[in-house]
C-alpha cells in the first residue's frame, strides 16, 4: 500500500488516490490528488501559453501550474512551476507568476537554495543531462521535496519524459513520496 506517511503535503493536494507508474517492469505507486479548481471569469488573458485554460485562485487569474504551486506556498513552502519548453538540454525557467505578456518575456524566479539546485541537477544527470520531463512544480519546506505534475482530467496523461525524470529522481534517492499527480479540473 501507499505509505503516505513520510510527507504532509499542501492542505489542498492531500493524495488520496494512487497513480501507477511501471519503470523497469516495476509497479510504482505515486500518491494522486484530484482537485476541481474554479473558472477564472474575469478580465481575459491575452497570452495564455498555446491556449491553456485559465482558472482562478484567491480571485487571481492562473494556469493550473502556478495554481499548484500557490497553494504549496499558502502552506508555508517554497515552490516553483519550472518550464521546459524551448530549453531542449538547458536549464529550465522557474515561474512564480505569468505576466500576461509572450513565453520569452516571463520573469525566471531562479532557486537560491543550494540543496534543491543540487537534487535538481543531478536528477537531470541521470537524465541523460536533460531536465525534459521535470515534473511541473517542485516545491520544498524543511527536509520535505515533491515534484507535482499537473493533469487535467481526460485532457492530459503522463508521458514518457516525465516517467524518465520519476526513474532519475528514484534513482537520485527520492521515493515515491517525493512526487504527486496533481488531477484537475475546472468547476463549471
Amino acid at each position: 500500500p501507499c505509505n503516505m506517511t513520510k510527507i504532509m503535503y499542501p492542505q489542498f493536494l492531500q493524495p488520496t488516490e494512487i497513480e501507477l507508474f511501471t519503470i523497469k517492469d516495476q509497479i510504482i505507486e505515486i500518491p494522486k490528488c484530484v482537485i476541481l479548481f474554479d473558472k477564472w471569469v474575469g478580465q481575459p488573458i491575452k497570452e495564455t501559453f498555446g491556449g491553456k485554460p485559465i482558472v482562478s485562485v484567491d480571485n487571481k487569474p492562473m494556469f493550473a501550474e502556478l495554481a499548484i504551486m500557490t497553494h504549496f506556498i499558502k502552506d508555508g513552502w517554497q515552490a516553483r512551476w519550472i518550464e521546459t519548453y524551448g530549453k531542449s538540454n538547458k536549464e529550465p525557467i522557474c515561474l512564480t507568476e505569468w505576466k500576461d505578456d509572450k513565453y520569452k518575456n516571463q520573469t525566471h524566479s531562479p532557486i537560491s537554495d543550494k540543496e534543491i539546485l543540487k537534487l535538481l541537477t543531478g536528477i537531470a544527470e541521470q537524465n541523460n543531462n536533460s531536465y525534459s520531463g521535470c515534473w511541473d512544480v517542485l516545491g520544498w519546506k524543511d527536509d520535505k521535496v515533491v515534484f507535482a505534475e499537473s493533469k487535467r482530467i481526460k485532457k492530459d496523461s503522463i508521458r514518457s519524459t516525465q516517467v524518465n525524470w520519476l526513474e532519475s529522481g528514484l534513482k537520485q534517492g527520492l521515493n515515491s513520496n517525493n512526487f504527486l499527480v496533481v488531477q484537475w479540473d475546472i468547476l463549471l
